[in-house]
């Protein structure tokens, strides 16, 4: 075997490997001959563990004396609305139940009597959307005492804001105890909060004019009084909804 000077220039050290290459080697070899035809050495198989012991299980701890049993929902009103069995008691609960947006005022929840229910978001103190929604209403005979009032909100949100999504959830089961106690005939929502009853996705402009349910009571969504005092534009869309809405009642 010749042996090569490791002092070679980076000029003479390319061409030893560049003929190496030409002679047809592929591969290194190591200091130490080794048979390349010989077969490959046994791998040894891996230790085998021995498994430990399987333990008993832990018995189930006892709770602790006064702790509280899990509840099945988070939100109090679920409970309240469910033992409610008239609307009467129901106003009641609604009375007993702590909210944020408790005040002294006695809760309207709902009110007045008839086949029909509307339901809005919230009680208006505003005096022009009280007598916008009245005229609304009488256009299509629904006069004072000839429909139910719900208000997913029984009181209004301070400075007039507009209510916030866990408010009105807080209240959900006390506004569908309602539907259920009142059992309507059919449902006239103002506004989106109240079209979202009927679980369709969508703001009042897509849902609006279009006949959906509650729990099999029919319900058909406009515009709230309160937005067209601001945009008196849709008060013709409103209009062509609520003849539908008393056509409906007609049939």
């Amino acid at each position: 075997m010749v042996q090569m000077s490791t002092q070679m220039s980076a000029f003479e050290a390319a061409d030893a490997l560049a003929w190496l290459v030409t002679a047809g080697a592929d591969c290194p070899v190591d200091a130490v001959p080794r048979n390349w035809l010989a077969a490959p050495a046994a791998v040894a198989a891996p230790p085998v563990l021995q498994a430990s012991p399987a333990r008993a299980p832990s018995p189930a701890r006892a709770p602790l004396p006064g702790a509280a049993a899990p509840q099945a929902s988070a939100n109090p009103a679920v409970a309240l609305a469910a033992a409610a069995l008239s609307l009467a008691s129901l106003a009641d609960a609604v009375a007993s139940f702590d909210h944020p947006l408790r005040q002294a005022a006695p809760p309207q929840l709902i009110s007045g009597d008839g086949a029909v229910l509307v339901v809005t978001d919230l009680p208006d103190e505003d005096l022009a959307v009280q007598r916008l929604t009245q005229r609304m209403l009488a256009a299509i005979g629904l006069e004072s005492g000839a429909c139910r009032q719900l208000n997913l909100l029984p009181w209004a949100p301070p400075a007039g804001r507009p209510p916030r999504e866990p408010e009105l959830a807080a209240f959900a089961p006390f506004a569908a105890r309602a539907i259920t106690l009142a059992a309507p005939r059919a449902i006239l929502a103002f506004g989106g909060n109240a079209a979202a009853l009927a679980g369709e996705s969508g703001g009042i402009a897509t849902l609006r004019g279009r006949w959906l349910a509650v729990g099999g009571v029919p319900l058909l969504a406009t515009f709230h009084p309160r937005l067209l005092l601001k945009q008196p534009e849709l008060k013709r869309l409103a209009w062509a909804d609520l003849q539908a809405f008393a056509a409906r009642l007609g049939a």
